[in-house]
């Protein structure tokens, strides 16, 4: 067997072929769309690609390759190449806007921008615009080769547009090695998460077939193989194409050995190149498997060699196919010939063309940037050993890296510099900053990297290196690294802050001490520890600090500090002196916006937005978030910081009964994971409202899945406590609702003034909703009294006289709940009423009714508490409210209200007439519904659980449909059966239907 070339035909990928343009054809009828490419190496992943470009019928492609140099990755780099190729088209330069944010990655067209908090937001925003541009007219095709070598900031910025791509003709191919994807790698649990999104699909290049390899063999060698030939060609390559193809270029038709493993099929060309060739293939390997020509050049001039040599050189391996040319450079055929030959390298020629390559690049390549430059040469002066280059490189390329808002790699550069620190004596004075100080940058940018332990980590190391095991004296002398303590402190207390765990505070007052009379530093530090004070719910102390802070901000001219101190001060005060703290959050928005500080005024916006939710002033929290909606896309960060409007704006929504609004708001949240996770929590709360209780189990799944419990702030988690608590008392499990009803109360003990937590007031309403859900169950009257004792002792602490609506319209319904009083309890409901009147909010509507309504049964109001239900009954048939609709059946069916279709009492409003189905619209699960009971009191003695079951009964259904219907275990229905019966003096179940018809339940 002998190959005569390169295969003319691509052979057994029909179908695939097939299934990328049919990608594509969608893409211009319905917008962007990702394929994945995947399968081992050497199956055709890039020749399948390249087919497929050769034969799209795209306006623009553009591609980009990731690069083998495992952790010393350049960041961004195959969009940097795909980004220059598509600026430098005819008569396409970047915008203005975004050419200030892409010079991060293309210094040719100008400065990029410095300082910047939201740097990184801008760029994926500025790259995700440019992309969208380019596609117009005639769509874009976007390759991105080799994901599995990809760095952590390519990964991000690709996650990004996959979930921001919309309507636009963009068709995005990211090929991935996946036999590359150990245990360990990050694309382990990536590539699945990707897969579940909408817009992306996986193809996966599977080996060819027996008839596959014949046709490629053939086209090859020119002829067909005889069927023993074709037998061993299978065999030994296992129908990957890049083995067939070097296993038959690799044979001699003498009958020479066969080479053993696709190793040594692989180097079986190489091998018969003469020496100067296969040298000049050991440095092109050095680099990976593609380098640029004039850096080859000039590491082949260190290594000996002349000009005419390496162009013979790589002619003749050109010629054999172990390489080809690029605009720039050189690529070998296929990754895997680049590692054959690599491998194949002795350790000391490894070591000795690295220390080439570092040379070079130290000197200086002409037409490569200086980005790239230090990145290459801190990666090649590593791998020769050659410690006090690699420090300095590795120093200059995290500064790069850094500019670029590459954080994982600013952080994994930095990180390389304190491992080589004691490897060099004089690294101090090489690097230009002490050590403490290269810790301190390492801290920051590991909470950068959304790496808080870490940066936990190095700043304890960074004081540990100056000497600094305990806290400073107020009033003591200054110590001599007052400011690098203090920097170091800082960078600590925001890593606690974040990981929600003890010393933050510890450390910014230290950091306060240490810190002489006016630091420029002072008042960064005193804005930190207000706002940690006021998330820790220290209120007090934190409008102590967050004045102190102010006036130091204002004496400093820090208007960074400032603007962000009076963002603290209006949230703090939102809650009390709410007029007050709305002009001071207005102030600090207005103060950050003509400063150019888009981070503080957007959380300004954000915060603002939620004080006129808490005080029930819809109309303008509307205002308010499509204002900053509006914002974000003036700054260019819409698709990176928007997410908590939308969320503000769904769950205003959803307050107005709007669910299916709501819910497409919350499919506009693809960013920050937090807010993904809070997303799954309204999705929960709507579940719940819905009575679909397969819901809500998924949104808290997706919830924890996104946000795990060991790893995310206890605060996070309330909402899932509030409706396992709810859940648990509607179904009956009465005891776990206790239990998580006093854990929830229990949290009042590490809050000296309880309302100064504003989650934690929240948390109360639904512990108040149990009370209401045990009262008048038998046995549960001391389980109410004890949630009823430790309500009352949280109010004891309500502050009087406050005109916040939110906390009044809590504290009339708490009380109304757990008044020993039936007449003072049913003021205090007819109080909530009123407030909760004043709201655009169908849920608290409704559920304020249900609570006046239970208040009006306990004072014998029968006519006032029908007024109530008939109110919440209309709420729940309109807007899908079964969770109401269950609550209120249960009301009807216990007390036995009149039946709707007579005549109410004189003074009396009509009751709601029973819902005849409870399944919710769409499907989802419902609440039974039975009919009202002709009569008054509990019909035959019957708990409202066995009338409910006596319901069903009645309609013939089974202990299993009985137990779905109710969200019970056919079990459970069989006991409920059992008693019942005994109740109704029946002996089956035909008659126990003709009883329930009588009692007008059937």
């Amino acid at each position: 067997m002998q190959s005569h070339g390169p295969s003319p035909v691509l052979v057994g990928r029909d179908r695939l072929l097939a299934r990328l343009a049919g990608d594509g054809r969608r893409v211009r009828t319905h917008g962007a769309r990702a394929t994945l490419v995947c399968g081992e190496a050497g199956v055709g992943k890039s020749r399948l690609i390249e087919e497929y470009l050769a034969r799209a019928d795209a306006g623009r492609t553009a591609v980009g390759g990731c690069l083998e140099l495992g952790a010393d990755g350049v960041p961004f780099a195959p969009f940097t190449t795909l980004l220059r190729h598509l600026a430098r088209e005819e008569g396409a330069p970047p915008s203005a806007a975004h050419s200030r944010e892409l010079a991060r990655l293309l210094p040719e067209l100008g400065r990029a921008p410095e300082g910047a908090d939201d740097g990184r937001a801008r760029l994926f925003e500025s790259v995700l615009t440019f992309l969208e541009e380019r596609s117009r007219p005639g769509g874009l095709l976007v390759v991105v080769e080799d994901l599995h070598w990809a760095d952590a900031s390519t990964r991000d910025l690709l996650v990004f547009l996959l979930r921001n791509l919309g309507d636009v003709p963009v068709h995005l191919l990211v090929s991935v090695r996946t036999d590359d994807i150990h245990r360990t790698h990050p694309l382990r649990g990536l590539l699945p998460e990707l897969e579940r999104l909408p817009r992306v699909g996986r193809l996966d290049v599977d080996p060819l077939d027996r008839d596959a390899v014949a046709a490629q063999a053939s086209a090859l060698r020119g002829g067909a193989l005889d069927p023993a030939a074709l037998d061993l060609l299978l065999e030994r390559t296992g129908g990957n194409p890049l083995f067939v193809e070097s296993f038959l270029h690799s044979q001699d038709p003498t009958g020479g050995p066969i080479p053993e493993g696709p190793r040594g099929l692989l180097l079986a060309t190489v091998e018969r190149l003469p020496d100067t060739t296969r040298r000049v293939l050991g440095l092109a390997a050095t680099a990976g498997d593609r380098v640029d020509h004039p850096l080859l050049a000039a590491v082949a001039l260190r290594s000996g060699l002349t000009e005419e040599q390496l162009d013979d050189a790589l002619r003749r391996a050109a010629d054999a196919r172990v390489l080809r040319a690029t605009d720039d450079g050189y690529a070998f055929r296929h990754a895997l010939l680049a590692e054959a030959v690599h491998t194949d390298l002795l350790p000391g020629e490894r070591v000795r063309a690295h220390r080439r390559y570092a040379e070079a690049l130290a000197q200086g390549v002409p037409g490569m940037s200086a980005a790239d430059t230090a990145v290459q040469l801190a990666h090649h002066a590593h791998a020769a050993r050659d410690q006090p280059l690699a420090l300095t490189a590795a120093w200059r390329a995290a500064g790069h890296a850094s500019s670029a808002a590459a954080h994982p790699e600013h952080l994994a550069l930095l990180e390389r510099v304190l491992e080589l620190w004691d490897l060099v004596p004089d690294a101090a004075s090489r690097v230009g900053k002490p050590r403490g100080e290269v810790l301190r940058r390492a801290s920051r940018a590991s909470l950068d990297a959304g790496h808080p332990r870490r940066a936990v980590d190095h700043a304890t190391d960074g004081l540990r290196e100056l000497g600094v095991t305990g806290y400073h004296e107020p009033g003591g002398p200054p110590p001599g690294n007052a400011e690098l303590i203090a920097g170091l402190r800082h960078a600590r207390a925001h890593a606690l802050k974040e990981m929600g765990r003890d010393g933050a505070l510890e450390d910014l007052a230290d950091a306060i001490v240490v810190l002489p009379h006016g630091h420029p530093l002072a008042a960064a530090v005193g804005s930190t520890l207000a706002a940690t004070l006021m998330m820790r719910n220290h209120h007090a102390q934190a409008r102590r600090s967050a004045l102190r802070g102010l006036e130091q901000a204002r004496a400093a001219g820090d208007r960074y500090s400032e603007a962000d101190l009076l963002v603290t001060l209006g949230t703090l005060s939102s809650t009390e002196e709410h007029e007050a703290g709305l002009r001071m959050l207005a102030d600090g928005i207005s103060l950050a916006r003509e400063s150019g500080f888009a981070e503080v005024e957007l959380r300004g916006l954000n915060n603002l937005g939620g004080a006129f939710q808490r005080i029930g002033r819809g109309e303008e929290h509307g205002r308010v978030v499509e204002e900053g909606l509006r914002r974000c896309a003036e700054l260019g960060v819409a698709r990176t910081q928007s997410d908590p409007f939308h969320l503000g704006i769904a769950v205003r929504l959803a307050h107005q009964g709007r669910f299916a609004e709501a819910e497409e708001r919350l499919g506009m949240i693809t960013g920050d994971t937090v807010f993904m996770a809070r997303a799954r929590t309204l999705r929960m709360n709507l579940a719940h409202h819905r009575w679909d209780l397969r819901g809500v189990r998924e949104a808290m799944e997706d919830f924890r899945r996104l946000l795990p419990e060991h790893s995310s702030s206890p605060s996070e988690y309330l909402p899932l406590r509030f409706t396992d608590m709810q859940v648990a008392a509607e179904e009956g499990r009465y005891g776990e609702a206790f239990d998580l009803a006093t854990a929830q109360l229990g949290r009042g003990e590490d809050h000296p003034s309880p309302f100064s937590d504003e989650l934690y007031v929240l948390g109360l309403s639904p512990v108040g909703d149990t009370v209401d859900l045990l009262r008048g169950e038998p046995g549960r009257e001391g389980e109410v009294r004890v949630l009823a004792s430790g309500l009352r002792e949280v109010f004891d602490g309500f502050p009087h006289g406050t005109r916040h609506p939110g906390l009044l319209l809590l504290r009339h319904q708490v009380m109304a709940q757990i008044g020993e009083d039936p007449g003072e309890a049913l003021a205090e409901a007819e109080a909530a009423v009123s407030l909760a009147g004043d709201r655009e909010d169908v849920l608290t509507e409704g559920r304020i009714r249900l609570v006046a309504a239970r208040a009006a049964l306990r004072a014998g109001d029968r006519g006032r508490a029908g007024a109530h239900l008939a109110v919440a009954g209309r709420l729940a048939r309109r807007y899908g409210l079964w969770l109401f609709a269950r609550q209120a059946q249960r009301l009807f069916l216990r007390h036995g209200l009149p039946d709707p279709g007579r005549p109410a009492a004189v003074g009396a409003a009509p009751v709601p007439p029973a819902l005849t189905d409870g399944s919710p619209p769409g499907g989802g699960a419902g609440a039974s519904a039975t009919a009202a009971p002709r009569g008054g009191g509990r019909p035959a003695g019957l708990t409202p659980r066995e009338a409910e079951v006596l319901a069903e009964v009645a309609k013939g259904r089974t202990n299993r449909e009985i137990g779905e219907a109710l969200f019970i275990s056919a079990k459970t229905v069989s006991v409920h059966v059992t008693n019942m019966m005994a109740k109704l003096g029946v002996s089956n179940r035909n008659a126990a239907a003709v009883r329930a018809r009588e009692l007008g339940l059937g």
